[in-house]
């Protein structure tokens, strides 16, 4: 990647070099071997990076938005894990403590706590 290159240039370099790299593994055209790889999925997702709204962004800058953006995303995501997690594990103690009060309030029915203390 060189310094100053827009997104759209690094899609298409991409492009070009896989293409080529095809082209001198079949020993197909270059140009039929642009138009397979853009068939694919990778190059799909290359062609739409090269006509989406990053087109025109410095790559550097585009690539380390993208970091930034992806490291939020795994914290939000760790952060939303770990908020699920203390969820079950706090309608767990609710539910222990709810069967705590109905063994308390089932012994109190029988007479356990007037027998144990003599009330």
């Amino acid at each position: 990647m060189k310094k100053k290159q827009r997104v759209a240039e690094m899609a298409d370099e991409v492009l070009a070099r896989q293409a080529r790299a095809r082209a001198q593994r079949t020993g197909e055209p270059f140009e039929e071997t642009l138009k397979a790889v853009r068939k694919t999925e990778a190059g799909r997702q290359l062609e739409e990076l090269r006509e989406g709204p990053h087109r025109d962004k410095r790559a550097e800058e585009w690539q380390e938005d993208m970091s930034r953006e992806r490291a939020e995303e795994r914290a939000a995501s760790t952060i939303r894990e770990e908020r699920d997690r203390l969820l079950v594990e706090r309608d767990a103690e609710r539910e222990r403590a709810e069967e705590g009060r109905r063994e308390l309030e089932e012994m109190r029915g029988r007479g356990f706590w007037r027998r144990l203390f003599g009330g």
